[in-house]
This record gives structure tokens, sequence and C-alpha cells, in this order.
């Protein structure tokens, strides 16, 4: 890329990255997909501001801790630079984001500079669906206060369980936990009763209730699962922090 071209693209990064930390609507194109990472972050950092979910103190001061340890990239170019400059934004939007971001940076530059070796053709590999897991010393089950009658059969629910959000799918005496974030940019899914999906009001592409995407030409990755518990009176109990 010439030095024009990439001064061009840094320029509209940094567009993107300004709307996303200021709360305005994202302009994102197809073309913009290599500085996905980057746009991911500053979406991240922005949704740490007081609205929904809120985020406890605790909470923010503890990510807050985990971005303050981070070491900054050694080499960067001009666009890498523009990704780098977002741990620094993070003192401005006063907080962190949900997972931590030491080194996600980095992470970032080196993907760039050796990208991953394609697999052999023949080679076919279906992506595992995760299932968020709490660090140890952080992690307790959160008392949803519903009980597995209160859910209506197939109908997503939403709860939280400290800084996670999810919503709760019961299948008969089951109950499903499923992360309430979009698996694409980190923003809140709406549950649409009309249409029956999980509508991400972002890019406006959705989920069905098993969390599965819906968009066949631009599948994103299934919501990860949450773990549930049911107590013995019929409690419904969702692991958090």
């Amino acid at each position: 890329m010439g030095e024009r071209d990439e001064r061009k693209a840094a320029e509209r990064l940094d567009r993107l990255v300004g709307d996303a930390l200021a709360g305005r609507h994202l302009k994102a194109t197809p073309s913009d997909a290599a500085d996905r990472e980057a746009i991911q972050v500053a979406a991240r950092l922005a949704g740490v501001r007081d609205g929904y979910p809120r985020m406890t103190s605790a909470f923010r001061r503890r990510l807050t801790g985990l971005l303050e340890r981070g070491e900054p990239p050694r080499v960067l170019n001009r666009r890498a630079a523009l990704a780098a400059g977002l741990g620094l934004a993070a003192g401005a939007v006063g907080g962190a984001v949900a997972s931590p971001l030491s080194g996600q940076l980095e992470g970032l530059v080196a993907a760039r500079r050796a990208p991953a070796p394609t697999p052999p053709p023949h080679v076919q590999s279906a992506p595992k669906r995760p299932t968020i897991e709490p660090r140890p010393e952080l992690s307790r089950w959160w008392d949803t206060g519903l009980h597995v009658a209160d859910l209506a059969d197939g109908i997503p629910h939403r709860v939280t369980a400290g800084a996670i959000g999810a919503f709760l799918v019961r299948r008969g005496d089951t109950v499903t936990g499923m992360s309430s974030v979009c698996t694409h940019f980190p923003c809140e899914l709406i549950w649409q009763e009309d249409k029956k999906l999980l509508n991400c009001p972002c890019h406006n592409l959705a989920f069905d209730v098993d969390g599965q995407s819906t968009k066949e030409n631009y599948a994103l990755p299934a919501l990860p699962y949450v773990r549930v518990r049911v107590s013995a009176d019929g409690r419904v109990e969702v692991l958090g922090t």
C-alpha cells in the first residue's frame, strides 16, 4: 500500500474509532474488515460508559488495572499505531472492557506482520462453541430471582450475573444460558418478539433463539454459552463475577 493510500486508510480508521468512542453511529463498510479488531476495541471502550449494562465500581477498577499492566507493541505502522492509541483512550472513557485487553493490541500488530497460515483445502475443522468461564477467584453463582416456571418456553429472558449479561432460554425442564453480546461488535442484543430473533442494533444482524447466526452469506460465530444451574427449589442461577 502506498504512502498516500496508507494515510487515507489511517485517517478513515481514526474517524471510525472517534465515532465509536463518541457513541455515534458507526459507518463501517465491508472494506473496513481489515481493521475489525481496532474498531472492536474502540466499541468496547465506548461501551463502558455509564449506561446499559452498568458496571460496578469494583469491576471497573479491576479491569482498569488489567489495562495498566499491559505492555505497548514494539513496532507499529501508521494504522496499528492508531489501534495502539486506544489503550490511552481507556482513561478518557473511565473504564475497561469486559475481557482482559493486556497484549490484545500487540497480538493485533503481530497478526498484521505475520498472518496465520491457511490450512490445506482438505482440512475442515468445525469451530467449537465456547462457554464463558469467569476467573475462579472472581466467579460466583448469581440468583436471577427467577424460577424455571417463570420462563416462557423458547423465549429468551435477559439477566445479569455481575459483569456478565446473558439470555436464558427454557426448553421444557432445561434452561440454557448464552451471552447477550453480539459476536461481531460488542453490542447488547435485543429480543425482537415479532421476528423471534436476537437483533444486534449496531449492524442489524441477528441470532436465533439457539444463539446461531441467521445470516447465511455473512455468518457470525454462535453466542458463547453461559453456565446455568437450577437449585433444588427450582431457582435459576447463573455463573458470573
